[in-house]
């Protein structure tokens, strides 16, 4: 489901937000937030993508991890000292 389609059928929802680590040492610490989040059965759960795209690394990869534990996911994207291609490049990851 679309989030557009969980907020207007749904007067009150609650979502939460993650934030993609800085390093692969953290990735596996977000991933268990992942799963303990999607125990609560949020509404959906968005992940950043970090000022400037700093931590983007894993956003993508994170948003799937969200979607495989069974909560709608929202991937953020930040156009800010990207290229058209590379905006694109992730536009068709997220879409995936």
């Amino acid at each position: 489901m679309r989030i557009s389609e969980i907020l207007s059928s749904n007067p009150v929802t609650i979502s939460m937000e993650v934030f993609p680590p800085k390093s692969d040492v953290k990735l596996e610490s977000v991933r268990e937030t992942v799963r303990e989040i999607s125990r609560l059965r949020p509404a959906f759960v968005s992940c950043t993508y970090g000022a400037g795209g700093g931590t983007s690394r894993y956003t993508v990869e994170i948003a799937r991890d969200i979607k495989d534990e069974g909560v709608a996911s929202m991937a953020h994207l930040t156009c800010i000292s990207s290229t058209r291609d590379s905006v694109h490049d992730q536009i068709e990851k997220i879409k995936a």
